[in-house]
């Protein structure tokens, strides 16, 4: 439960925690009650079904304050993280949303190909363009009730937070950066999990309108830039099996992009106009 351990042991601890469980069977509830019955501030809100979308709007809809930060499982958060990303939301009223930044760990040797060529540098990223990963960001819950939540209707709930950010965007509400607020997440472990995460990423943002964006303007940063960069670096290092695996995984995201964007173009044609513009 590592998660809840890096999150009280931030050097700003959080008000309080909401983790939101949406009908696992592996026994993290029953951890997770055992957590909350030592600290006050942790609350479980267990669920037999929830889609991601679902599951942040119950953790919002739950919370007592006038703003969330958002962190994800499997997500390690140095314990700076929280302080370095509410700073600017406390200290200037005029700020509505601070995306927080992420960088891959990965721990095996198809992790580290996949985090060399599919994740831009720091240096890369055009914070103008970056929209925040619901991983690392902290907005306030008026923004959240304006646009009505996250879109529960999307497949799974998966890119809910894109297509919430872009309409925050859209709707005037005042993005600042913490790039200093940086936690780190494994990327996927082998290539049916590649396949499956740009799938669904790319069906859901096709489905929710913002697939251009997704496809030119990944992480705030155009992908064929910070792709071709990535194998310009891994050949100037001499690192021909690096080369060759994230060429292969590179294969496999284009072939997942495709199909996910074939999928979600056929499915955005069955969704009301309602849904389509919230």
């Amino acid at each position: 439960m590592s998660l809840v351990e890096s999150l009280l042991a931030q050097s700003r601890p959080p008000d309080e925690i909401i983790v939101v469980d949406g009908g696992s069977t592996d026994g993290t509830v029953e951890l997770l009650h055992a957590y909350a019955a030592r600290q006050s501030s942790l609350r479980v809100v267990a669920l037999d079904e929830a889609n991601v979308a679902e599951g942040r709007n119950i953790a919002i809809a739950n919370a007592r304050y006038s703003y969330t930060a958002s962190a994800d499982g499997g997500v390690e958060y140095p314990k700076s993280w929280l302080a370095n990303l509410v700073r600017p939301i406390e200290v200037n009223s005029e700020v509505d949303v601070v995306c927080g930044y992420f960088e891959a760990s990965p721990k095996t040797f198809f992790e580290e190909c996949a985090a060399a060529v599919l994740y831009p540098t720091r240096s890369l990223v055009d914070w103008d363009k970056f929209l925040p990963s619901c991983r690392s960001v902290a907005f306030k819950r008026k923004v959240w009730e304006d646009l009505g939540g996250f879109a529960e209707w999307l497949p799974r709930g998966i890119s809910e937070d894109t297509h919430f950010f872009l309409r925050a965007r859209k709707a005037g509400y005042k993005f600042t950066y913490a790039s200093d607020a940086t936690c780190y997440w494994r990327p996927r472990r082998n290539f049916s999990e590649v396949f499956e995460q740009y799938f669904y990423y790319t069906r859901g943002a096709f489905i929710s309108g913002s697939g251009s964006t997704f496809v030119s303007e990944a992480f705030g940063a155009n992908p064929l830039t910070f792709t071709a960069k990535n194998l310009s670096y891994l050949i100037q290092k001499r690192k021909p099996l690096h080369f060759c695996l994230s060429v292969l995984i590179l294969a496999v995201v284009f072939l997942a992009k495709v199909t996910g964007c074939i999928a979600g173009l056929l499915q955005r044609r069955h969704i009301s106009p309602q849904k389509k513009n919230t």
